[in-house]
């Protein structure tokens, strides 16, 4: 039996952390009834920058890791209390109205505007945590019943030690807003208002906004905007989409059950094929993994 040592310092993790980063991408969307409007979401979600702190109490901190969302796309759906102009009495008579203007109404479907956002780019928020490593034994799926270790071995489809990062705590913070988001909004409510709007004579467009006001203050005033949109698009995707919980969630399952940050074949490989001979293959017992300030640090016994 030998003893096996594999070190790994500082840098070199974070180089392994990176390649690990950048093979995620998660997506989600949907549609939601919120009070008076009908939100739906299209988004993607991958990660960027980062930083690795090892720690010597054998935990491994991950500092300002981007969250990337490529597309974020929002519709809101509005329905507007139904508004009707018109239809006053012009001409009474003793047997009635003889003559009425016209009557029109406007905001009789639900949703009456839909307003489609595409913020992608927009946004930016950073994840941060603690997490500690969790080992486990893991069979390839697809490797076949009876199959042999060397045949597992030339077939890449070895049982494997791994270590994976079990997230401690979890942080997200949305970092920045946009100022073009609020400009981007109000565009597609005067759009939208406009294009509602759109086929009514003058004096009637100019009568339904004197009736009810600056329009685009009524939607505001719809979707509860106040005067802060970054709290209102705060509240927006982390409470009606939950999008803040959601990355939270894929990104911890993703590190704790699907990316090892390091794995070693079982069993494994101690001496090299040569023409004519096969490898030499022991099993690998009494692995286990520390952590200073600079190592990830390895160690297990090799051979029956």
């Amino acid at each position: 039996m030998a003893n096996l040592t594999a070190a790994v310092n500082e840098n070199v993790f974070q180089e392994i952390f990176e390649v690990v980063r950048d093979g995620f991408a998660e997506s989600t969307s949907g549609t939601k009834d919120v009070g008076p409007f009908v939100l739906g979401w299209n988004i993607g979600v991958r990660l960027d920058e980062g930083s690795i702190d090892l720690q010597s109490d054998g935990t491994v901190h991950i500092d300002e890791l981007d969250i990337v969302y490529d597309p974020l796309q929002i519709s809101l759906g509005i329905d507007i209390p139904e508004i009707c102009v018109g239809g006053w009495c012009i001409l009474p008579t003793p047997f009635g109205c003889a003559i009425r203007l016209p009557r029109i109404c406007l905001f009789e479907d639900d949703p009456d505007i839909t307003l489609d956002l595409d913020l992608s780019g927009l946004i930016e928020s950073e994840i941060s945590g603690a997490f500690s490593i969790k080992k486990r034994y893991a069979v390839d799926p697809t490797r076949p019943v009876g199959m042999t270790d060397h045949d597992a071995h030339d077939a890449d489809l070895a049982n494997k030690w791994q270590f994976l990062l079990d997230p401690d705590w979890l942080d997200i913070d949305l970092i920045d807003i946009s100022d073009t988001v609020g400009n981007i909004l109000d565009a597609a409510i005067d759009n939208a208002v406009d294009l509602l709007l759109g086929w009514l004579p003058g004096w009637a467009r100019d009568l339904i906004k004197a009736i009810l006001g600056a329009v685009v203050d009524v939607i505001r005033a719809i979707l509860d905007i106040a005067d802060d949109i970054d709290e209102w698009l705060s509240n927006l995707l982390g409470v009606s989409i939950g999008l803040f919980d959601f990355v939270a969630t894929v990104v911890a399952d993703y590190f704790a059950n699907q990316n090892p940050i390091f794995e070693l074949p079982d069993p494994f490989q101690v001496q090299k094929g040569e023409p004519g001979l096969i490898p030499v293959l022991a099993p690998i017992e009494d692995i286990d993994c520390t952590i200073n300030d600079d190592e990830f640090i390895v160690t297990a016994t090799v051979g029956a």
